[in-house]
């Protein structure tokens, strides 16, 4: 038989042993001890300088001075001397400063419980584990109020960290929604957990919506969204079939002409305007405004043909560019003119030629079949004809055409003679004479039913501010 206790190591009384009360005492001294252990400190290394009687340290591996060879062993302070209990295996001591409950593991002071502020991860009727630290196996999980609201947090680092909600079909990701690599929200789907794209995606400093992969909508939509009537002019809208959707900003201005490679309706000014566009002006002299449409011939890429369609905002003297090229990469054509009753006159002899301000001249009066010019007519004498408020004739091109018979022979000689200060055109016409070239003969008026075609430079007036 041992001569001491199994669990405690408490010594028994022997049979016809002496001093009995010494044996009975040392065992009342260790269950003082070891029943409810209470320590000042956990893994002591240097005794204290004054212990008090019945304090308990639990030594660490390496204690010093009177408890050196002691290690993992209690040191006890009774009676003014220190005496050392060994450890067995699920010993349980509480901290006297910190109420800490551990147990002994043969090696080690360890927590029996975890402490539930700050759990490493919790698992309900499943496994949690380092990244998913908090599981829940279950039919429903339930988030309900406490009398109010409710709110569920995500939060994440940094911007560029992601924040979001997962939604898997065979731990496979399916969709996902949150904040995924910045700020902006955005709904993603899969068709296969590897392959993903954005069906929605909001932007966190304006609120403005994108739908990338487009939106298919079945019902019909309605609001202030959509125009309102068939005229509606709010930019913005969406357009509902059958209403005219331009609007009235629909030009947008460009500032390079050369650059343009989108369908659509643009402004630009003028090659004489301080805001003029860059590029193949088509009205380099204008220093007014222009509208521009543009098409694709392989739409929505911008790479296909591309064609431009100029427009000169003038009441006195319109016209109309036009220029293609076969891809963004390839240079334009030239502007070629579209030839209109403004820009190009039938003459006296009905040949058709290029048009400024046109003024027929009869030998009693003046037509002018293209841009009116605001010119008076007075008849001076015997082929003496006087024209007030024109501008020079035309410095580029023709300027005057004269009447010819069936065979081509001019029917009149024509002179004329420009005051600038007092815009003021003489003409005289006369008979034809021949002195080593042809020159003025009599005086002879224009023939009864012919003209005179006179050309004058275009006098660009008008303006006009974007």
């Amino acid at each position: 038989m041992s001569d001491t206790s199994a669990r405690l190591a408490l010594p028994y009384l022997m049979p016809s042993q002496a001093q009995k009360h010494v044996t009975h005492n040392e065992a009342l001294r260790k269950l003082d001890v070891l029943v409810q252990l209470t320590v000042e400190v956990f893994d002591a290394a240097t005794p204290p300088s004054l212990p008090e009687d019945g304090q308990v340290w639990a030594l660490g591996p390496a204690p010093t001075g009177a408890w050196a060879g002691h290690p993992h062993e209690l040191a006890i302070w009774d009676d003014g001397n220190w005496s050392f209990e060994a450890l067995t295996e699920g010993r349980h001591g509480v901290g006297k400063s910190d109420h800490d409950l551990r147990v002994w593991t043969g090696t080690s002071w360890v927590a029996p419980l975890p402490d539930f502020a700050s759990l490493d991860g919790v698992g309900l009727n499943t496994t949690a584990d380092a990244t998913n630290r908090l599981a829940v196996a279950a039919p429903a999980a339930l988030f309900t109020h406490d009398g109010a609201g409710h709110q569920i947090k995500v939060n994440k680092a940094t911007a560029t960290d992601t924040a979001s909600l997962l939604f898997q079909s065979g731990w496979s990701g399916r969709a996902e929604m949150g904040t995924n690599g910045s700020d902006d929200f955005s709904i993603k789907v899969s068709p296969d957990g590897a392959t993903w794209s954005t069906a929605l995606s909001a932007d966190a400093a304006t609120g403005q919506v994108s739908m990338e992969q487009g939106l298919h909508v079945t019902g019909q939509i309605s609001g202030t969204a959509i125009t309102q009537s068939a005229t509606d002019p709010i930019a913005g809208r969406l357009l509902k079939t059958g209403d005219f959707g331009l609007g009235e900003g629909a030009g947008v201005r460009i500032a390079d002409i050369d650059d343009l490679k989108t369908s659509g309706m643009y402004s630009f000014f003028g090659g004489n305007h301080n805001n003029a566009t860059a590029g193949d002006n088509p009205f380099p002299s204008w220093s007014g405004a222009a509208g521009l449409l543009a098409g694709n011939g392989n739409f929505p890429d911008t790479d296909g043909y591309q064609w431009q369609l100029a427009f000169k905002f003038s009441t006195s003297s319109p016209s109309v560019m036009v220029r293609v090229r076969a891809a963004s990469t390839q240079p334009f054509s030239p502007w070629y003119m579209y030839r209109t009753s403004e820009n190009t006159t039938v003459d006296a002899n009905g040949f058709i030629k290029e048009a400024s301000p046109i003024i027929r001249l009869f030998n009693d009066r003046i037509e002018m079949p293209c841009v009116p010019v605001g010119a008076s007519f007075s008849r001076l004498g015997h082929g003496h004809y006087q024209l007030l408020n024109v501008a020079p004739l035309a410095t580029s091109g023709w300027q005057v055409e004269v009447p010819q018979d069936a065979n081509g022979n001019r029917l009149v000689f024509v002179e004329t003679s420009y005051d600038a200060g007092a815009r003021c055109l003489d003409i005289r016409t006369s008979t034809i004479a021949w002195n080593g070239a042809w020159v003025a003969g009599t005086p002879l008026d224009i023939p009864e039913g012919r003209w005179v075609d006179l050309r004058f430079d275009a006098e660009d007036s008008e303006t006009e501010q974007l």
